[in-house]
């Protein structure tokens, strides 16, 4: 019982972390068709706000979070100005921005290298502590995590759906043409939609180091495995998504505590290969026909 109620508690913090990172990603590929692997710095940029917040000018970890979000929305302003919106307006935008975020996200790992040090830094927005149930005691940490990825997802599900931004990155994300011809500013909507994802994608950086260190490529692993996930369940999907991410949170924090946590991300590995071997598309993805 111990064991079980240890995988469940390990399975919903990792799920929601995965859960947040997942729909983020999605959010981006949903609206302009791209997957962003410069998502790792977003992440290591959330990390590092919270350590400067706390550590260097000796706030409350009450202003982390704003923080966090405020800096993930310039962050992300600047990478569509500067990077997207050029890449955009020439052929081949999907291959040609997975080249490019590659090298934003190196160039990001660097200047985080040079400005704070190779050294890994201890996470000062951690909750010491923890609530006992039946013998097993869930920390602090685990429930403020679990409760802000779930209100994140609460805000960006209502932001999408009743929100005139939503509708608008929702119109323009399935016609863009004719949202033009509709007097909507696509340019817009799509820095709009960067700057949302940035804003959450600096918050799980706070979320993800919340429970380990801060070091500049702190956001690698988070990205390969918001990756899987969203392959795994079809991209674009963001319900699917969400469920996929607790499933492999759940398989991956089981495999942990039955053989040894070595064996958690090669499991999850050898289940996506597998669910890609019968279905290339993802569980919920939809295939696409070019008619010429």
């Amino acid at each position: 019982m111990d064991i079980f109620l240890q995988i469940l508690f390990s399975g919903l913090a990792v799920g929601s972390m995965y859960a947040v990172g997942a729909i983020a990603l999605s959010l981006l590929w949903g609206t302009m068709g791209m997957l962003n692997l410069a998502h790792s710095s977003f992440i290591a940029l959330g990390g590092y706000v919270a350590y400067l917040c706390m550590s260097v000018l000796g706030a409350s970890w009450f202003f982390v979070l704003p923080l966090a979000f405020l800096f993930g929305l310039v962050f992300g302003y600047i990478y569509y100005h500067l990077v997207i919106r050029h890449i955009y307006a020439k052929e081949n935008f999907s291959v040609n921005i997975i080249i490019a975020s590659v090298a934003i996200a190196a160039l990001a790992e660097n200047t985080f290298l040079n400005l704070a040090g190779g050294e890994a830094l201890r996470q000062p927005f951690q909750f010491t502590s923890g609530l006992k149930i039946i013998g097993v005691v869930l920390p602090y940490q685990t429930i403020f995590t679990v409760f802000t990825a779930i209100l994140l997802m609460i805000i960006l599900a209502l932001i999408m759906s009743k929100s005139k931004l939503g509708q608008v990155i929702r119109a323009v994300s399935q016609n863009p043409d004719a949202s033009r011809l509709m007097g909507i500013n696509v340019q817009k909507s799509f820095a709009q939609a960067m700057m949302l994802y940035g804003s959450i994608a600096a918050i799980t950086g706070v979320l993800v180091t919340g429970s380990s260190q801060v070091f500049p490529s702190v956001g690698s692993d988070a990205t390969v495995k918001a990756l899987i996930i969203l392959i795994v369940a079809g991209l674009g999907n963001l319900r699917a998504g969400i469920l996929m991410a607790f499933a492999l949170g759940f398989l991956e924090m089981g495999v942990n505590y039955l053989f040894g946590s070595r064996y958690g991300f090669p499991s999850m590995l050898g289940f996506v290969i597998i669910v890609l071997l019968f279905k290339p598309n993802g569980f919920w993805g939809k295939e696409i026909v070019n008619r010429v």
